[in-house]
């Protein structure tokens, strides 16, 4: 399964659990990394990104950021720890300079038709600015006829279900920081969008014991997490969002989840979302429970065993 991951990397650390995790899933021939995108604005995500690249032996995995006025700049607890303490080498030869939209052309421009799985599990503001996207050197199709043509299915983490209640205004989440963006996506995704909910859904399923005791100084995702409890004063464990949305696109809904398919995803002008029965919108459908409540911690266990599986090419022999 050829699969684009598009990630924040910064203000909660499940994204780096759910890359690893991804990383081990290619390692069993489950799925094919085909690119990292960034949403965000901090300038270490895309590094801490290429680390994680780095452990599992794939560090030439591109990597696109953002550009425009609609990504915003988060603060990340892990990021800089992560990206300073392991091999990478994003800020070089201008790897940083790389634009997600154009990435993103690219990449699917060179996939067979209805191949490719998108995961996000950040912002949306790449995937509204790759609708968007005019005709260019890599393809003659429009980004929204592109995504239709080579997209099989999207999975976007975001955001509670059957409503997001939160009466506040604060940018939180993945629809809250740029609410334009994911009411366009909502509105204009042409293929399948599975949407995987957080909130006591997500946190019935935290990973966190066994990460945090691997070493730190050779694990980055043991790095991760142990730096984003530290600075936020969190922990044993973390709600496992991101790592839940990675599970789906990869190893598809059943049995473990329920699934509604019928109504469509309608996100206000905040970024609040709410799931309306009519009109239905065929191609989206959302899942916020198991099947099984029983089943929560087997399949944390699962995750989390994924996200803490040596890479298949053996641990780096040293320490940086």
């Amino acid at each position: 399964m050829p699969v684009i991951f598009d990630t924040d990397m910064d203000s909660d650390v499940d994204d780096v659990a759910a890359l690893c995790q991804l990383h081990a899933m290619a390692d069993a021939g489950e799925a094919r990394l085909l690119a990292v995108m960034i949403s965000g604005h901090n300038e270490w995500s895309g590094p801490c990104a290429d680390a994680v690249n780095t452990f599992y032996a794939r560090p030439d995995v591109p990597i696109g950021r953002p550009f425009g006025e609609r990504a915003i700049l988060q603060s990340s607890p892990y990021a800089r720890e992560v990206a300073q303490g392991f091999p990478q080498d994003f800020r070089e030869g201008g790897r940083d300079r790389v634009s997600a939209v154009d990435l993103y052309r690219k990449v699917l421009a060179g996939q067979p038709d209805r191949s490719v799985t998108v995961i996000s599990v950040g912002d949306l503001t790449n995937l509204a600015a790759l609708l968007r996207s005019p005709p260019d050197r890599h393809s003659e199709l429009d980004g929204r006829r592109l995504v239709a043509a080579k997209v099989a299915r999207y999975v976007c983490m975001g955001s509670r279900y059957p409503a997001d209640t939160d009466a506040g205004t604060g940018r939180w989440g993945n629809f809250r920081t740029d609410p334009e963006s994911a009411r366009e996506v909502a509105a204009n995704w042409p293929t399948m969008i599975t949407f995987t909910g957080g909130g006591r859904f997500a946190e019935s399923m935290a990973i966190g014991r066994g990460i945090t005791a691997l070493d730190p100084e050779v694990w980055p995702v043991g790095r991760a997490y142990r730096s984003y409890f530290a600075n936020t004063g969190g922990g044993p464990v973390r709600h496992a969002a991101d790592s839940i949305a990675v599970f789906v696109a990869v190893r598809g809904l059943a049995p473990h989840f329920k699934v509604v398919e019928t109504g469509h995803n309608q996100i206000d002008a905040v970024g609040r979302n709410a799931w309306v029965a009519e009109p239905d919108a065929p191609n989206q459908r959302y899942t916020s429970e198991l099947a099984d409540p029983a089943a929560a911690k087997v399949l944390a266990d699962i995750m989390e065993g994924l996200a803490t599986r040596p890479p298949e090419a053996g641990l780096p022999p040293t320490k940086r």
